[in-house]
């Protein structure tokens, strides 16, 4: 018949004891330590895949932003030439004006050295034909007979040199 050997059955004993032994203090530990990397790992993955979802919303915006802003800077700079060109037309006109205003006094002051040069021209012209004509006649005559001769004198001149201009 069969005999089992006594040693034999202590061996299958104490692989069994081992077994249960090293699955109760060596393998559950490092399938514990396995499984909570792997969800670590899991979790990772799902992290840096929902960040590569925001960094892609985020560069969305940013391009979005900045399109945006190239527009607004093409606006502004569109608005900085036309001010540009208002201030520009601004101060073209207020020289023009200023030049206009320094000719018509520079005319206008010509026109009266121009007046008062006549002025006296003709007064010395009335002194010399008053001398002259006193010296004609002999006599010496009063200022204000000396000035009304001079006046008609210089009213018959100015109406014949009126008629004569035209």
């Amino acid at each position: 018949m069969l005999r089992l050997d006594m040693n034999f059955v202590w061996n299958i004993v104490n692989l069994i004891v081992l077994y249960f032994l090293l699955r109760h203090f060596l393998i559950q530990p490092v399938m514990n330590v396995i499984n909570k990397r792997q969800t670590m790992i899991e979790q990772s993955i799902s992290n840096a895949r929902s960040s590569e979802g925001q960094a892609a919303v985020l560069k969305k915006q940013y391009e979005e932003k900045l399109a945006a802003s190239g527009e607004e800077g093409a606006k502004l700079i569109e608005e900085a030439k036309i001010q540009a060109k208002a201030q520009y037309d601004r101060i073209l006109k207020d020289a023009q004006e200023d030049a206009g205003r320094v000719i018509s006094e520079a005319q206008k002051k010509t026109e009266a050295d121009q007046e008062k040069a006549m002025r006296e021209a003709k007064a010395q012209i009335a002194s010399l034909v008053i001398a002259a004509a006193a010296k004609v006649v002999g006599q010496e005559t009063n200022a204000k007979a000396n000035q009304a001769l001079y006046d008609s004198f210089l009213a018959e001149a100015g109406d014949s040199h009126d008629a004569g201009s035209n």
